[in-house]
């Protein structure tokens, strides 16, 4: 039994209780007034009960309550009144000798009869506070006391406080439930809310935590004494330190005290129950009754009193068809007390039983992966057999298992080479591209069989396809098709990767190979017949027949009609949607990219496809902060990979919206930036893009004669294919535009004619008629052409472009009034799509007829000094003028004035403080 009145001589903080610390407050306000009350605490072991009632009892002590404070405990409950008498050490009355109350029988009212008048006389001096703890474990002769002194006492300023844990209901259930039916107030404490546990760790480490420690300390469930003891653990063991101004963990290590807190917590059970929860540790969060009964050498019947015993005490909870461990921590903490030789023997076990069973080879790759060592034969074949299974439905789990057998594997081993190719395999498939391309490498360097050489350059075409390199991923392929007699199953995969490289290549051979696949039907694999029909759908639509694309493109997905979690496969759902936006059918084009976004997808090279046509979508849309938001991602995910083609076209994507956005430098850098040069195959999901972002930025640096060489190559493949222009249904027009401002009225009527043979073949698709009108309106100076596209164009931002060339060509003929409300009709569609740059540039035009457009705003909360003070004009000013270019030359590719430049360049210099353009320059630097 342990006592808890005495105050406590620094009191222990109290963290998310104040709801249940008002609650006792309000008690003790009553007892002062004069009346008593009765508040009940109910909770399982480290719920905090303990610290609850302390934090109490010394409350009431700085008031001048008289304290009645005692713990019951597993011994005391053989003694009656133990605990009462415990709280209330001093002598009781005893009655006369020749008192009837004296007679043995009526023992159990005496003591009662003591214990109240022993009260009522702390009363008469002070407000009295009873608080007894842990009363699960009280006699029943304290808890049939407690049942009637409330309620006898009620006129007294006697506040009683009792705590019992739920997880043992026993007779003080019964108790709780009686008194609260006559009035007590009950507390039920539940698990700590994440603030609270935030607040714990910040008191405790001076600093806020950083993610890895925050989500160790979720796996304490809000349990306030794992978390404590957590907590302390890692104090008295250095396991955070202060890095960056927050607290850091860096030890993966559970604290000793953990490791204390579960022991406790098993010594508080039977045997069975013990053996039971060191076992389902090892099987993890969540275990099956049989399965913990097989390793166990039991049955499932054997073993309910032990799983029950465990849910008495809070440890395990039922699920649906499982047991589940209610605190991680604490799972963890136990399966660490079982010594790792026998850990380990348990996952082999467990790994190997449930591959037996036909069960989850994903749920047995965990347990062999930690079973594992090197040259341990059994071990490495079940990572062998359990890779397999999984990848086809599970690649990164695949290329885990794959990869772990390679690196445990012994030099000179004979499964060494097996094991090594089917990790290249499955690192290509799982796209970690990098990892495989080395492992490929390294074998290739040395004399081979002619299977293992095949199947490793198989592989090897795939991944440098994804990294940008798809000529040599073409001969790759090529290698192994030209073999006599492939292995089986390697033809149709070597097929598959020399397609895909093909179609990046842009290659004549595209169409003549698919064809070969796809006829007569039946000769290959659906993966491979699935890539033919998507190369020949990409040649189609490149050569003019868009329709018989998107015929083959649907194809293809009723082939393949989910997203294939295999990098090494076509994903048709990503190339249609992408055929979908090029044609401007936003809706149904987001309907099928919602329909590819599995979790499967997002750490493949087509998880970043998924972001770049959802950047397209964006742009299309005339949103530019969300198309740069997910381009950029689609980035980052293809570099994290080294998915470098992908990169390379995610790139363009983002120069052409910074183009949009008028920022020509970050428009220049992503250019630069490409880590791969030449077509790509990732390209067919952002052709345009890919195609023009060179050539635009180019013109809008330096004019339309710097474009032009660009403009003539994209107008000679123009001539045999003027699918070229889709994706962007401005595109012919700014062909046209361009080789009219260099001089080239042929080369400007080719991207027309392009644009109107493409129409003319799908007279369906509104957006190849604005095309097509757009182009020719501008080739031909055509006004009615013009008022058609702008008419008929689906996004705000191509309808202003074809607004802003009905325009310019109204003030060429002298039509100033119908010149005016074009422009400035182009100038609303460009402000609505975020265009500053276009915007810019109408504005210039209206000036030059006299109309002048004040469009600066002021925007809440911008800072007032520093670089971003500046508004999106002055820096892209100045980032000009880093580039060494004079006020002339940044008002020619700003569309300002020089004067304009100038009053631009005097309001950044004033907001930075500085005085020059050499310091403007340092500062654009350092910034880059």
């Amino acid at each position: 039994m342990a006592s808890i009145h005495q105050p406590s001589a620094v009191r222990e903080a109290v963290y998310g209780r104040a709801a249940e610390q008002e609650i006792v407050d309000d008690l003790l306000r009553r007892a002062r007034r004069g009346a008593g009350g009765v508040v009940l605490v109910d909770g399982e072991p480290g719920s905090g009960k303990s610290l609850l009632l302390r934090d109490s009892v010394d409350r009431a002590a700085e008031q001048g309550f008289s304290l009645a404070v005692a713990a019951a405990d597993q011994v005391s409950q053989a003694i009656a009144f133990f605990t009462l008498r415990a709280a209330l050490p001093e002598p009781f009355a005893e009655p006369a000798a020749d008192d009837d109350r004296y007679a043995p029988e009526r023992e159990t009212e005496r003591s009662i009869a003591s214990i109240r008048a022993c009260l009522e006389r702390r009363a008469t001096t002070a407000p009295v506070l009873v608080c007894l703890d842990d009363l699960h474990w009280a006699s029943p002769a304290t808890l049939a006391a407690l049942r009637t002194l409330p309620g006898d006492l009620g006129d007294r300023p006697i506040a009683w406080l009792l705590a019992g844990s739920s997880a043992q209901p026993r007779g003080a259930g019964r108790l709780f439930g009686l008194l609260e039916k006559d009035g007590a107030v009950r507390v039920a404490l539940g698990p700590l809310g994440r603030d609270a546990v935030e607040a714990m760790l910040a008191d405790a480490f001076g600093a806020v935590p950083d993610r890895a420690l925050t989500d160790l300390t979720r796996g304490a469930a809000g349990d306030p004494a794992l978390v404590a003891g957590l907590i302390g653990g890692l104090r008295d063991e250095e396991g955070v330190r202060i890095i960056g101004g927050r607290a850091a963990l860096t030890s993966p290590r559970l604290p000793e005290r953990v490791h204390d807190l579960a022991r406790r917590r098993l010594g508080d059970l039977g045997k069975e129950a013990r053996r039971l929860l060191v076992t389902a540790a090892v099987l993890g969060p969540a275990f099956r009754l049989a399965d913990a009964a097989e390793l166990l050498g039991s049955t499932p019947a054997a073993l309910l009193p032990a799983v029950e015993e465990t849910m008495d005490a809070g440890i395990t909870t039922a699920a649906r068809d499982a047991f589940t461990f209610r605190h991680e921590l604490l799972r963890r903490a136990l399966g660490e007390l079982t010594p790792q030789p026998a850990r380990t023997a348990l996952h082999l076990q467990y790994g190997e039983s449930l591959l037996a069973n036909g069960r989850s080879a994903e749920g047995a790759a965990g347990h062999l992966l930690a079973a594992a060592g090197p040259a341990d034969r059994a071990a490495l074949a079940g990572l062998d057999e359990a890779a397999v299974r999984v990848r086809a439905s599970a690649p990164r789990v695949a290329a885990d298992l794959a990869a772990r057998a390679l690196e445990l594997t012994l030099p000179g081993d004979p499964a060494a080479l097996p094991r090594a190719v089917a990790a290249a395999e499955s690192l290509t498939a799982a796209g970690r591209l990098e990892q495989a391309h080395r492992i490929v490498r390294d074998q290739l360097a040395r004399p081979l069989p002619a299977e293992a050489e095949d199947r490793l350059r198989c592989a090897l075409s795939s991944l440098l396809c994804a990294m940008g390199r798809p000529e040599e991923a073409a001969g790759q392929a090529l290698t192994v098709l030209s073999r006599a007699r492939p292995a089986a199953g390697l033809r149709d995969q070597a097929m598959t990767a020399h397609l895909q490289a093909l179609t990046g290549l842009r290659d004549e051979r595209t169409g003549p190979v698919a064809e070969a696949v796809l006829s007569p039907p039946g000769g290959h694999d659906r993966h491979t017949t699935t890539a033919a029909l998507l190369a020949r759908a990409v040649v189609d639509c490149a050569d003019g027949r868009v329709g018989a694309g998107l015929e083959l493109l649907r194809q293809a997905v009723r082939q393949e009609p989910e997203s294939s979690c295999d990098a090494r496969r076509a994903q048709p759902l990503l190339a249609l949607a992408a055929a979908l936006i090029d044609l401007r059918r936003l809706d149904e084009a987001e309907q099928l990219l919602s329909a590819a976004d599995v979790p499967a997808l997002r750490n493949l090279p087509a998880g970043a496809a998924l972001s770049l046509l959802r950047a397209r979508v964006h742009l299309a849309a005339g949103r530019l902060a969300d198309a740069a938001a997910e381009a950029g991602a689609a980035r980052a995910a293809a570099e994290s990979q080294g998915a470098y083609g992908y990169a390379a076209t995610a790139h363009c994507v983002l120069s052409v919206i910074e183009l949009r956005r008028g920022d020509l430098a970050a428009a220049a850098r992503h250019l630069s930036a490409r880590p791969a040069a030449g077509p790509q195959f990732a390209d067919i999901y952002a052709r345009t893009e890919s195609l023009m972002a060179e050539a635009q930025l180019a013109e809008a640096l330096d004019g339309a004669d710097a474009a032009l060489g660009h403009v003539r190559r994209l107008g000679i493949d123009l001539h045999a294919r003027p699918g070229l222009l889709l994706g962007d249904p401005t595109a012919a027009a700014w062909l046209a535009r361009t080789a009219l401002a260099a001089g080239d009225a042929g080369l400007a009527a080719t991207a027309a004619d392009a644009a109107r043979r493409l129409a003319d073949a799908c007279p369906d698709q509104p957006a190849l008629r604005a095309a097509a009108a757009h182009g020719r309106g501008v080739a031909h100076r055509d006004a009615a052409c013009l008022a058609q596209a702008i008419a008929v164009h689906p996004g705000a931002w191509d309808a202003a472009s074809a607004a802003e060339d009905l325009g310019v060509l109204y003030g060429d003929q002298g039509d100033r009034d119908q010149a005016i409300h074009r422009l400035k009709e182009a100038l609303a569609g460009y402000r609505q799509a975020g265009a500053d740059r276009d915007q810019a540039r109408a504005r210039r035009r209206l000036r030059r007829l006299g109309i002048r457009d004040r469009h600066w705003t002021a925007v809440p909360g911008k800072p007032a000094s520093g670089w971003n003070s500046l508004t999106h004009t002055e820096q892209a000013i100045a980032e000009l003028v880093a580039q060494g270019l004079n006020n002339k030359q940044v008002a020619g590719r700003m569309y300002l004035s020089p004067h304009t430049v100038a009053h631009h360049l005097r309001q950044a210099f004033r907001k930075l403080s500085i005085a020059s353009r050499v310091e403007l320059t340092r500062i654009v630097i350092e910034r880059t």
